[in-house]
């Protein structure tokens, strides 16, 4: 009896041992696999589930091709952009080059003269040209009555009284800081618009490295799928920002989308904005691809969440200035004191000149000289405070298209050699 219980306590310690051996080298072998040598192909076939992921990639390429054509980034293709704002020259309605850099800096005599040469084409010239016609009218009316109620001295006393040149100054000085302050503020808000835009290229450029980086070799379809929401972001807040219909939208999602991913985000549309749904679906396949990994490869994965996070956030942030920008302009308040101050202004110009140099011509080119200069300086301020009518979003939303097709193409079909990990 000693004997048996002997050897049965034996064997049951050698199936132990063998377990507990069995056991460290499976988990040896995990951590070591990582470390080995993986060729390109590997790489790309880990975990694919054999699905055809090369035809979903040349599905893609097709489609990328024909937004493309529906989409160029010729400034001039832009189906939203105002005629109004778009210049002829140096502008910043189109992303500059280092030709267009080189006209724009050459010596002030040749400067000057390309400016002048195309005065007549100025679209700004051409906004404000009938106000400028009203206040040269208003000029000669004034002059006129000078001159005809010049001997006659009620009149005269009063045209002297009310015009004289310590009132147009005491308002010239506040109207010049009003000005100041506006035009400041306007290229403020550009420059923070400009910024964001930016930031949504290079991390919609980042989010698709990772992409293909981290989501392509565990799951090709929602890395390719992730990537045809990536690539339509840009177009899509264009068409928010410039007030495109809503087909145009529409016309870029059913194109780069399936038809009941394209049916969710009209659906969502009424609830939520295009682009925020599109994120959220973003981060919803990624946080489900990695979440489905298998075993072997699920504690890598999900490290690499915090990385598609951090981008993702990025956009969002970059997205939410945009639309803060969008609705909030500057206090239309001052926007409105600006314009009666202006109007004063320019009302009590031409006495103030008839009293000061007398009613001659040299009053009328005056007047339509500071209108020019005053109503220009509103007007531009007023052009640049609408940020996205004077960016160049057609070539930015074609940036983000481009950049995230090229990222991932150049990741995941490229010729990159062989990564080769030392093993220990």
């Amino acid at each position: 009896t000693i004997t048996r219980v002997t050897m049965r306590f034996v064997i049951l310690r050698l199936l132990a041992v063998h377990q507990s051996y069995a056991f460290v080298s499976t988990a040896r072998q995990r951590r070591l696999a990582p470390f080995r040598t993986y060729n390109r192909q590997e790489i790309l076939s880990l975990n694919s589930n054999g699905i055809r992921s090369d035809l979903l990639l040349e599905e893609l390429q097709t489609d990328f091709n024909t937004l493309t054509e529906l989409r160029p980034s010729d400034p001039l293709a832009d189906i939203s952009f105002p005629a109004a704002v778009v210049s002829d020259g140096s502008s910043y309605t189109r992303i500059w080059t280092t030709q267009t850099w080189q006209i724009h800096s050459h010596p002030p005599h040749r400067r000057y003269f390309r400016h002048v040469r195309k005065w007549t084409q100025s679209k700004t010239a051409r906004k404000i040209l009938p106000t400028v016609c009203l206040a040269t009218i208003w000029s000669v009316v004034v002059t006129l009555l000078a001159n005809y109620f010049q001997h006659r001295p009620i009149p005269k006393q009063i045209i002297s009284a009310a015009g004289t040149s310590s009132t147009v100054s005491l308002l010239s000085a506040p109207l010049a800081l009003l000005l100041t302050l506006r035009a400041n503020a306007s290229v403020a808000r550009l420059l923070a618009a400009r910024q964001a835009w930016g930031a949504l290229v290079l991390h919609a450029r980042g989010l698709s490295s990772i992409l293909a980086n981290y989501i392509y070799p565990i799951n090709p379809q929602a890395a390719i799928l992730s990537v045809r929401y990536l690539s339509i972001i840009g177009w899509i807040l264009k068409a928010q920002f410039r007030g495109e219909d809503e087909a145009s939208q529409r016309e870029v999602l059913k194109l780069m989308l399936k038809e009941k991913e394209c049916q969710w985000i009209i659906d969502e549309q009424h609830s939520t904005k295009y682009g925020v749904a599109m994120l959220s679906r973003i981060r919803q396949i990624c946080n489900l691809a990695m979440s489905s990994s298998t075993a072997q490869t699920a504690p890598y994965c999900h490290n690499r969440l915090y990385f598609v996070e951090d981008c993702l956030k990025e956009i969002e942030a970059s997205a939410g200035i945009c639309e803060r920008l969008f609705g909030s302009p500057i206090p239309p308040t001052y926007t409105r004191h600006l314009s009666r101050v202006m109007s004063l202004w320019l009302l009590l110009l031409p006495i103030s000149l008839v009293t000061s140099i007398g009613a001659t011509s040299t009053t009328v080119i005056t007047t339509a000289l500071s209108a020019y200069v005053f109503v220009g300086l509103d007007e531009v301020g007023m052009e640049i405070e609408n940020v996205f009518q004077l960016l160049p979003l057609q070539q930015l939303a074609a940036a983000v298209q481009k950049d995230v097709r090229d990222q991932f193409y150049g990741l995941v079909c490229g010729s990159q050699p062989d990564i080769e990990f030392a093993t220990s």
